[in-house]
């Protein structure tokens, strides 16, 4: 990530301290304070237009790209190295965050070259080592056994739930250490979610994830932790259970209780 980048036994593997953002004179965040714990499954839930996606965005730096975007005050760090400052790489950043999107977006490409986009970026061209890691990635992606008879036809002919495994197969390929995913069912039908859901359970203490998700069940069942966010700020943070079993802060059970849109 940065010529300094840190290891630590610390579990807080991701920390927001008083992050603002906004796009423009239009602030998103305020004062954003959350930990994200190494190896965990972290849902942000809340109404739409609250910032979540704005901050799953600023995990890896993808936000840069848009033009009035910017940081105003505060730190997001991982692994205790501050993400924003000059010296970090981003391009090294996003190989270690790596991001699967809400619309499934394979490239217009083979399933094998989508599988190893991101190597192929990153300058390997070794043919077995290709292989090999397209192999590794489909099998992480549970795509494998229905696609390794037809890794050279289009990617657009796998259905809309086998696609959007491809994409995290792509995600996945580069080994990075946390996965961002916004909303990454909100596209499919109740069959692909389940094998969307099945699969991020399959790879939980593999990676740190971190899912925007509008769908209370779904935080619900794969969710170790769940952060409530309203108007551009953290209400809640907490255990899954306690969130919707438990929770602290009234503006958050009457989000989880359908009392608040």
């Amino acid at each position: 990530m940065s010529s300094a980048s840190l290891v630590t036994s610390d579990s807080r593997f991701i920390q927001m301290e008083k992050f603002n953002y906004s796009y423009g004179d239009h602030q998103v965040l305020f004062d954003v304070d959350l930990d994200i714990h190494r190896e965990d499954i972290t849902a942000l839930i809340g109404p739409s237009g609250c910032g979540k996606s704005t901050l799953l965005r600023s995990i890896n730096r993808i936000n840069d790209l848009v033009e009035t975007a910017r940081v105003v005050s505060g730190k997001i760090k991982i692994d205790g190295v501050d993400i924003y400052t000059p010296e970090v790489d981003v391009i090294s950043l996003r190989r270690n965050v790596g991001m699967v999107f809400q619309k499934y977006n394979p490239f217009p490409r083979s399933i094998f070259e989508n599988a190893v986009y991101g190597l192929r970026i990153a300058g390997i061209k070794d043919k077995h080592e290709l292989s090999e890691a397209a192999e590794r990635s489909l099998r992480l992606s549970a795509l494998w056994d229905e696609v390794k008879d037809r890794l050279h036809e289009s990617a657009t002919s796998l259905s809309g739930g086998q696609q959007q495994r491809l994409c995290i197969a792509r995600a996945v390929a580069l080994q990075p250490r946390i996965l961002l995913m916004d909303e990454p069912c909100a596209a499919l039908d109740p069959i692909a979610t389940a094998r969307i859901e099945d699969l991020i359970a399959q790879l939980r203490g593999q990676f740190t994830f971190v899912i925007v998700t509008h769908n209370m069940e779904q935080a619900k069942r794969i969710a170790d932790k769940t952060a409530f966010f309203y108007k551009g700020k953290v209400v809640e943070c907490d255990d899954t259970m306690a969130i919707f079993g438990n929770p602290a802060n009234k503006l958050t059970e009457q989000y989880v209780t359908g009392r608040l849109v």
